[in-house]
């Protein structure tokens, strides 16, 4: 027996009885952060904004508005977000006994099952192992990404299985740096659960496959999943054509082809059912003859269409659509890459055309065509603004698609950035890079007459996208005095004469 009084023990004890509930109660909120569930994947919740997407504390964040605004399945606001979510009753009185704890945590784990099973079954069709306790699964790292499933019913280019996306193993063994398969293993008793495939599966194990399976099903019929096998092409420094046509000097500098106007569609058939394929002819046949790759710009996009779509009925734009995207692949079969949609951030320049023929989900529809006719291409979402001024508007457009599985690449037209902080330009492109897919920089410019702020703009800029892990190539709009898109935006005059911005930019290439 220790000497303290008894009446020390009554003090103890009564103080207990205060200290108690707010200890526990500080316990509890520290384990419900406000996270938002965005269509399966948790999000943390900005603090400094309540729309769109943001960047805080080095993470991508949602706004709270944005994130009850989805359009369809169980996502929204998780843990203690002030009342707004579903989890509210997680926060009950410390009081409460064991088995409505219990309870809590059941209802936290449903919420969470839509994630879970998806992962699960993706468990069960990647290859794995058991070895003392523990089961074995590849994964690939991605680059600085955290590790993705690998597809089982492709081998290259991105896919989407099993309600998410995926890496074929050819493409994760391809890139650059330390990325690659990897295998990721946990305890068997974590795992066990997850072996849906097993046919000696317990009844609780059987009812979480069949949740699974049927999520998956519905997925599926409301998703493309890729039936090609796109493959990224070697990081590329690439450019456009020179007022419709390809200059004899274009591979000295460049090892990728972009035609600037000859692909628009208003430009091949500004007469219906008349095509005129001169100038992609001529691009695409230069990219095959010299082995480099081409992009396709544009498909899909709300200018320089052909005006005689606005007269026709939703069906028939909805047919002209789908034959202009047939046509071109049937004719171009082997494009590596293609800008489907282009500048379709609301107040950009979306194609209310397409709209008309599909309705909101144009966009998705968008790509699955392109899919459809031209599956072994890289199929690019780009836009402009995007690093600068509308990050956010464009990541909130951008992501259905990009949870539909139908996006193989982001592309970022970068015009006007001189004069932009790099840490804004580098924050901006990380928010990107969060919706998890590889970017290339489509149309970058320096808008700088004076050859010494051109020059200095270029050596501050150029690295930051060269040698981020997610940047897949670069494409700059022109680079020819006198012919390009904007004004002081040329690297070299007419007769071969460099700027100094493209001796330096040539000498950091190599070439």
């Amino acid at each position: 027996m220790n000497n303290i009084p008894f009446t020390q023990y009554i003090r103890l004890a009564v103080a207990m009885m205060f200290v108690s509930p707010f200890f526990l109660s500080s316990q509890v909120q520290a384990q419900s952060a406000c996270e938002c569930n965005w269509y399966g994947a948790t999000w943390a919740m900005c603090q400094d904004q309540t729309s769109g997407w943001g960047w805080e504390n080095s993470a991508s964040c949602i706004g709270l508005d944005t994130c009850n605004g989805q359009q369809d399945g169980d996502g929204g606001p998780v843990g203690d977000c002030g009342g707004t979510s579903s989890s509210s009753s997680s926060s009950s009185s410390v009081s409460s006994s064991s088995s409505s704890s219990s309870s809590s945590s059941s209802s936290s784990s449903s919420s969470s099952s839509s994630s879970s099973s998806s992962s699960s079954s993706s468990s069960s069709s990647s290859s794995s192992s058991s070895t003392g306790g523990e089961v074995c699964e590849e994964q690939c790292k991605w680059y600085q990404d955290d590790p993705r499933p690998l597809c089982t019913n492709q081998d290259s280019g991105w896919g989407y299985e099993n309600n998410q996306s995926c890496i074929g193993r050819t493409t994760c063994e391809g890139q650059g740096g330390s990325g690659g398969v990897i295998s990721s293993c946990t305890s068997s008793s974590s795992s066990s659960s997850s072996s849906s495939s097993s046919s000696s599966s317990s009844s609780s194990s059987s009812s979480s496959s069949s949740s699974s399976s049927s999520s998956s099903s519905s997925s599926s019929s409301s998703s493309s999943t890729p039936n090609g096998n796109p493959s990224f092409p070697a990081f590329f420094v690439g450019n456009i054509t020179t007022s419709g046509s390809v200059r004899s000097d274009f591979t000295q500098y460049w090892d990728q082809i972009t035609p600037e106007n000859e692909g628009k569609w208003g430009s091949v058939e500004s007469s219906r059912d008349n095509y005129n394929w001169s100038g992609l002819d001529a691009a695409y046949n230069y990219a095959k003859q010299n082995n480099i790759p081409f992009k396709q710009h544009t498909l899909v996009w709300g200018s320089q269409f052909p005006s005689w779509i606005n007269n026709l009925s939703n069906t028939e734009k909805a047919e002209e659509i789908e034959e202009w995207i047939r046509d071109y692949c049937e004719r171009y079969p082997d494009t590596e890459m293609i800008d489907v949609v282009n500048e379709s951030t609301p107040g950009h320049a979306p194609a209310d055309f397409a709209r008309d023929a599909f309705g909101n989900d144009w966009i998705i529809k968008s790509f699955q065509l392109a899919r459809q006719y031209c599956p072994n291409s890289i199929l690019i979402l780009n836009d402009y603004n995007v690093l600068r001024w509308n990050t956010s508007e464009f990541i909130q457009m951008a992501q259905p698609a990009v949870n539909a599985g139908v996006v193989d690449a982001i592309g970022m037209q970068a015009h006007g950035l001189a004069g932009m902080s790099l840490s804004e330009l580098e924050n901006n492109l990380n928010q990107i890079a969060a919706l998890g897919l590889p970017m290339y920089i489509s149309e970058y410019d320096i808008e700088e007459t004076g050859d010494q702020q051109q020059l200095q703009v270029m050596q501050e800029q150029f690295p930051v996208f060269y040698n981020h892990p997610d940047v897949v190539g670069i494409t700059l709009w022109g680079y020819v005095v006198g012919s390009t898109w904007r004004d002081g935006t040329g690297l070299i005059q007419s007769n071969g004469q460099q700027r100094p911005a493209m001796d330096w930019l040539m000498d950091y290439l190599g070439r």
